[in-house]
């Protein structure tokens, strides 16, 4: 694990277990009324400065102003359920970044990283693990959650070596008890069924032991616009239409007619999932973020049924970053800090991409399938 702050946050029952054993500072306060950070102004883990106003901090993964109690603690990533038969889902829009890769049968999976999420009335429903997806989590510092695995994430799942929730299935050594359970969805089949309920992942978060405060020495993924202003991009190529797999092959995102649709209006980009807007059930609203980003990167079939594998590191895999209706092409970059280091995304000058505030979308761009990409 790595060195955590010296200072304790007391974020209400969430991180009332998270303080046993360790002693405040007395320079060093919380005002869980007015929710104010009276201490030292915390650090990043590249030793910049954190700043603190008004008890609001910039969040690591959208840039935006948040609590401070969220902003210095770690977030929940967790497996999302993208099958036809399943959607639509819930809970999504509160996701601060999304990612989408390919599995078997070759369509798509996501994961969210939930920063707030204590305040939804479910979030799901939940989907089984791949390996790289737990990967990828390792880069926000995310307590991982899913229901399901493939055997190939069995070893990392049961090694005690990441802070996992995993639903009680097969091979499971430690499950959790109560964040887990099923509504009722007439039409859908019982496996579509299973959702995560903020209450529960509250109880298994405590009776797992597992902090929630961010590494101190957590090194930033994104870099942001600062706060209140837009990257414009000017002189950069128009790209209003994404399209990371086509509308069909074998590339994974073609399967779903996974579709990006930029608005200039609000800048934003909208999600439409097999031809249909992709919809959030508890808000009733189509997905939509402020950043998309293809990450390409080799990927491998591992056996007769189709399981994938990706590659989680890159030494200069290309990349396109998509925001405020540009495109900005390069590479991505995390090999020099192993397994797990944030990767993060450079222009073809060396200059590292500055992200516009909000939300942002990576879809895990296979390499042997680059010719199906659609951007327009």
């Amino acid at each position: 694990m790595r060195t955590k702050r010296l200072f304790v946050l007391l974020l209400s029952v969430l991180l009332v277990f998270a303080g046993c054993g360790k002693e405040k500072s007395g320079e060093e306060e919380f005002d869980t009324e007015a929710e104010i950070w009276e201490g030292e102004a915390p650090l990043d883990g590249d030793g910049n400065v954190r700043e603190v106003v008004d008890g609001k901090i910039r969040s690591y993964f959208t840039g935006e102003w948040i609590d401070v109690n969220l902003g210095l603690r770690r977030p929940l990533a967790i497996m999302l359920n993208n099958k036809r038969e399943a959607l639509p889902m819930s809970g999504v829009n509160d996701a601060s970044v999304v990612y989408e890769c390919p599995v078997e049968g070759r369509i798509t999976r996501w994961m969210g990283i939930f920063e707030d999420w204590e305040d939804l009335e479910r979030i799901g429903s939940v989907r089984s693990c791949r390996l790289y997806f737990l990967d990828f989590a390792q880069e926000f510092d995310a307590i991982y959650a899913h229901f399901g695995q493939a055997i190939y994430a069995l070893e990392a799942l049961n090694g005690g070596e990441f802070d996992v929730l995993s639903g009680g299935t097969k091979y499971i050594e430690h499950p959790v008890s109560n964040m887990y359970d099923r509504i009722s969805r007439p039409g859908k089949d019982w496996e579509h069924t299973l959702y995560a309920f903020p209450d529960g992942i509250v109880k298994d978060i405590e009776k797992k032991g597992y902090s929630l405060e961010m590494p101190e020495d957590y090194s930033r993924k994104f870099l942001f616009a600062p706060a209140g202003e837009i990257e414009e991009y000017e002189g950069y190529p128009d790209a209003t239409l994404l399209q990371p797999g086509g509308t069909g092959g074998a590339n994974g995102f073609g399967g779903v007619q996974a579709t990006f649709e930029y608005n200039p209006e609000d800048r934003k980009y909208y999600r439409s999932t097999y031809g249909n807007p992709h919809i959030d059930e508890l808000t009733g609203e189509q997905f939509a973020v402020t950043n998309v980003i293809f990450q390409y990167c080799d990927g491998n079939v591992l056996d007769s049924e189709d399981y994938l594998h990706f590659a989680s590191q890159s030494y200069n895999n290309d990349c396109f970053v998509f925001t405020n209706g540009k495109m900005i092409e390069g590479y991505w970059n995390n090999s020099s800090g192993g397994l797990g280091t944030p990767a993060r995304y450079f222009d073809n000058d060396n200059n590292e991409i500055v992200l516009n505030n909000g939300k942002t979308f990576i879809c895990i761009v296979w390499n042997d399938y680059v010719d199906d990409v659609v951007i327009q």
